[in-house]
């Protein structure tokens, strides 16, 4: 009864005739959707067969208030549109079930006029379908409301992290932090989410804590605040409520600005609307000023700097000054005061006429993050807006030909930040949209697996390599138009298996070469012992689509590769992985729920499933169609001690199922050149002796060598020393002295037994000697 009297209802529709009479697309909606039903199926019903969670969500924003029983709700006369995004089959372990269809709840909730849309779940992941169900919701009229999580965490969380949603963090009675709830910079307000009483299943009532309870407090205020002030815009009313928070940072010193505005106030929001709200929607860094290098890669000794857009959303500002303070220990701001003066109300501009700059110190480490905060001062408003940058990148993306593809250091494609996934392009085609998830290495042999993807808990990813040598992408490269290189190790595995690994990458730009990526894995054994029955693969998550339904995969016995489409599209990119070295592959379909005879994942990613789909062979020969992965291996192979082998595989995309054909046959075929180590200009002769500058340089603790034999007309190349030495004379290491054709070849050295100090290595052949120096900084 403490909810029943505000309920929506959908007045444009006569409930069970089995007619859709308002033409919305959802027949007998009277009362709202269910997304989910039983099994997926939707319905007219929208009951969880637990009501528990959204029953409680629903009192604390809309309970019918001054009725004389139970709770109070902050909405007093807000109306509850039940919409039901879950699936009643398909739960944790814990018996709570997922939220299968947010998204499409969302866009529902929006276009059957709701102003405020409550969001009490979650997660890791960023998509482009949620921002743009976000940016829909905003475009009619309708303000999100999100919970921040409840993991104690400054890591993104989804819907939360999104541009344009009011995101919330849970406070207790005292203005301090709830243990439970996450925090960070994308956060803009808290709220109370404590101990907090609201309705409960079968007319009861219970006291539950979490930011799934400051939410609703928060969408409740956001109904009044749209009562109060008809003419705000969703932004607006979001921004009326933060501005008003009352500040409690001095309750939570461990947090400064990390919870947001404030706690909320809603006397305030609703009395209060003297002041001015500015905010940068959008930004630029850039290194292609003086003291940058232009790359587009924020490196050390580097000056930057910083374009922001801005909107102030609420009153006219008089004499505003937005200035940028550093809030990390590798930046230097040398040029960071924009005096913007008056702007209007909902008035877009930008500081290009007065760019922010700063300069990076030469110390800082990889894939740092560089915090500043963009303060905002005018009169009495007194604001601020936290920023973040990564500096000195572990990863960087190779795109030289119809495929770009971010490859990590550590051994992971498209993304460095699982889940959050805002590291890295993904995997895009023909510069279209992204069609990758996560991607990344795994090896097992007898029983030891490492690996750098989700592991048994699906919300975090394995980090099993230890980076030794930073990737880097060159155009052009010795051998391809653009070439990737990185090498890591195993040892941060709970059971390393003992390998480094060099991973080269190989783009070419033109046809037929031009829709492929090879990836060639040197696997060396850095153990005392032989390396027996060693399987290498590459899992990869694809999402055809934004939501990562209705794909379909399965593995192509003619052409020997595993492909990915999504069923019933058009022009959506098929995209295939497949082994390209002469070595015996295998492959697994994953359909990420489960249901299909198969594991899922949604669950975790165990290390039993992954050893089971590396050694199996064509162990589960398709999957979908839903949200799938795949894994395609190579196996087995032997590294006796102190050896190594080649593994290579290709990454391919295309608009038709033959362009992966020609594109793996293609792959297979180039790799053969590659390993002869010779260019591939066509064929062109090799005329120069050649011995180039290591890299990295400094390094730690592998660099590699790269050098050149020219043609040899009267043989007089055929043997090749590559030896290393120290600054005393002393021989170090032999890496080369074999017969050598006409070609492009490398070297690495691995100086992990070596101290740090100046070492020279020389290159002779044919009675001439080239000498470099390389420096080994630990």
């Amino acid at each position: 009864p403490d909810l029943s009297g505000n309920l929506w209802h959908n007045y444009n529709e006569i409930p069970n005739n089995s007619i859709d009479d308002d033409a919305n697309g959802y027949i007998d909606d009277y009362i709202g959707w269910d997304f989910g039903g039983l099994t997926g199926t939707p319905d007219n019903n929208p009951m969880e067969d637990r009501s528990d969670h959204g029953t409680h969500v629903a009192g604390i924003s809309s309970a019918v208030t001054d009725n004389g029983i139970g709770v109070a709700s902050i909405g007093f006369k807000t109306k509850i549109m039940a919409v039901k995004t879950s699936q009643d089959n398909y739960r944790n372990s814990s018996g709570q079930p997922y939220i299968a269809f947010g998204y499409e709840g969302i866009k529902y909730a929006a276009d059957n006029g709701c102003k405020v849309i409550n969001c009490s779940w979650g997660g890791g992941g960023y998509s482009v379908f949620g921002q743009e169900m976000i940016d829909y919701a905003v475009s009619k009229g309708a303000l999100v409301v999100t919970a921040a999580g409840n993991s104690n965490s400054s890591s993104p969380f989804y819907p939360a992290a999104y541009k344009g949603v009011l995101s919330v963090a849970s406070t207790d009675q005292g203005d301090l932090k709830s243990g439970f709830s996450n925090y960070g910079i994308t956060v803009d307000v808290s709220a109370p989410g404590s101990g907090i009483l609201s309705t409960w299943m079968n007319d009861t009532y219970t006291t539950l804590s979490g930011t799934s309870m400051a939410s609703p407090l928060t969408a409740g205020l956001a109904a009044l605040v749209f009562a109060q002030f008809p003419a705000y815009n969703p932004l607006q009313v979001g921004e009326q409520i933060r501005v008003t928070s009352d500040d409690i940072n001095q309750s939570n010193p461990n947090y400064q600005n990390l919870l947001g505005r404030g706690r909320i106030n809603a006397q305030n929001a609703l009395t209060l609307n003297t002041s001015e709200s500015v905010r940068f929607i959008d930004y630029i860094f850039s290194d292609n000023a003086p003291g940058g290098n232009g790359n587009g890669i924020i490196e050390n000794n580097e000056t930057i700097t910083l374009t922001l857009t801005f909107v102030n959303y609420l009153q006219p500002t008089s004499n505003l000054g937005i200035y940028l303070e550093s809030k990390n220990a590798y930046s230097e701001v040398l040029q960071g005061m924009f005096i913007a003066g008056g702007i209007g109300t909902m008035q877009q501009f930008d500081n290009s006429s007065a760019k922010f700059t700063f300069k990076l110190s030469a110390s800082v480490p990889l894939d740092a993050k560089l915090l500043f905060s963009i303060n905002y001062l005018d009169g009495v408003y007194a604001d601020f807006q936290p920023i973040e940058v990564i500096a000195n990148p572990n990863y960087a993306t190779q795109a030289g030909n119809d495929i770009a593809m971010t490859i990590t250091s550590k051994g992971n494609l498209g993304f460095n930040d699982y889940s959050s996934n805002l590291q890295g392009s993904g995997f895009k085609y023909l510069d279209g949209d992204n069609l990758m998830f996560e991607g990344g290495l795994m090896l097992t042999s007898n029983g030891k697996i490492s690996d750098v993807v989700r592991g048994a808990n699906s919300s975090t990813q394995n980090v099993d390599f230890i980076v030794e040598t930073p990737i880097k992408i060159t155009t052009p490269g010795v051998i391809a138009d653009q070439e990737g290189l990185t090498v890591f190790n195993d040892n941060h595995a709970a059971q390393p298996i003992g390998v480094s690994i060099k991973l080269r990458s190989y783009a070419f730009a033109a046809a037929p070469n031009n829709n492929y990526i090879i990836l060639r894995y040197t696997v060396s054994n850095i153990s005392a012992s032989d390396i027996t029955n060693l399987y290498t693969g590459i899992f990869i998550d694809w999402d055809l689509t934004s939501d990562g339904s209705d794909d379909f995969t399965a593995y192509d016995t003619v052409g020997q590769f595993g492909y990915a489409q999504h069923i019933g599209g058009a022009n959506i990119p098929w995209v295939g992985t497949g082994v390209v070295s002469n070595t015996a592959n295998g492959y697994w379909g994953i359909l990420n729920p489960g249901g299909d005879g198969g594991f899922q994942i949604y669950d975790g990613f165990t290390d039993a499933e992954k050893i089971q789909a590396l050694t199996s062979g064509i162990g589960k020969a398709q999957a979908g169609g839903g949200d799938i992965s795949c894994v395609v291996s190579a196996g087995p192979v032997d590294i006796p001690a102190s050896t190594s082998v080649d593994i290579a595989f290709a990454i391919a995309s295309g608009l038709e199922k033959v362009d992966l054909n020609n594109a793996f046959t293609n792959a297979r075929s180039k790799f053969q050149v590659i390993l002869t180590d010779v260019g591939d200009k066509n064929d062109n002769v090799v005329h120069s002796f050649d011995l180039a500058q290591n890299y990295p340089n400094p390094f730690n603790p592998s660099t590699t060598i790269k050098y050149t034999v020219p043609n040899n007309v009267n043989s007089q190349w055929s043997i090749v020393n590559l030896k290393v030495y120290d600054i005393l004379g002393n021989e170090i290491a032999t890496l080369v002295n074999e017969n050598k054709p006409a070609g492009n070849y490398e070297a690495e050295f691995n100086a992990t037994n070596l101290s740090s100090g100046v070492y020279f290595y020389k290159l002779t052949a044919g009675g001439i000697t080239l000498t470099k120096k390389m420096v080994l900084l630990r």
